[in-house]
């Protein structure tokens, strides 16, 4: 029987193979033959996809629970904080293949990783940069940004995308954010960590869409999907 890829039935520009209830998730790679962190790498019928792993993007976890809202169009702006090595962007590129998104990382390291990794992805525009400060990387970011992402494990990370939203997200927009928990408090308890972020968002005049766990591919994490 031959290995299958199909659409995914919700969102656009991604796939899956497999069960539909646990599929395996890909991307339609962008660039041919490059692998950007030792992901599977399969030829069906006349294109490259690139195996996504939930393990090793909150992203993808975050797919594999099957939201019910839907956050990707043919074309979308995208601010990425915590952009890190590239590993998630890198999917994101996959799927924005007529946007554009700008990637924050603030350590040395990943930005140079980053840069060599979205050298040849065109829609990756890379920033050193410090997520607390989105007034510091304004000069970079020429569009109006449809989603934001952020996985910064940082103890503020309801004030960051409150901050980088209110700067740089159009009425409407999404925000996907990782929470995790030991970034804010590590012996804290899991729902008081929790729900005194969602509080935060909530004073912002910002709607949490969706909470959702994602503790069985990363711990002490949950991704909410938040609306401007």
């Amino acid at each position: 029987m031959e290995f299958e890829i199909r659409n995914h039935p919700k969102f656009y520009n991604v796939y899956i193979s497999g069960n539909p209830e646990n599929p395996k998730l890909f991307t339609k790679n962008l660039i041919p033959g490059i692998s950007v962190y030792g992901e599977r790498l399969i030829q069906f019928r006349d294109f490259e996809y690139r195996e996504w792993d939930p393990y090793r993007s909150k992203l993808a976890a975050l797919l594999i629970k099957n939201p019910i809202h839907n956050f990707f169009s043919k074309k979308f702006n995208c601010l990425y904080l915590g952009a890190s090595s590239g590993t998630t962007i890198s999917h994101l590129s996959d799927i924005n293949t007529e946007g554009i998104i700008y990637g924050v990382e603030f350590a040395p390291r990943s930005i140079r990783q980053l840069i060599q990794n979205s050298e040849k992805r065109n829609n990756i525009i890379p920033i050193l940069g410090d997520a607390n400060l989105p007034e510091n990387y304004a000069n970079t970011i020429f569009n109006k940004i449809d989603l934001i992402y952020q996985d910064v494990a940082q103890p503020n990370q309801a004030e960051i995308a409150i901050k980088n939203s209110e700067y740089y997200l159009k009425k409407g927009g999404i925000v996907i954010l990782a929470i995790k928990s030991q970034s804010i408090d590590s012996v804290g308890n899991l729902d008081k960590i929790f729900n005194q972020e969602k509080q935060a968002i909530g004073k912002a005049n910002m709607e949490i869409l969706e909470s959702i766990s994602i503790q069985k591919h990363a711990e002490k994490h949950i991704m909410l999907i938040i609306k401007k």
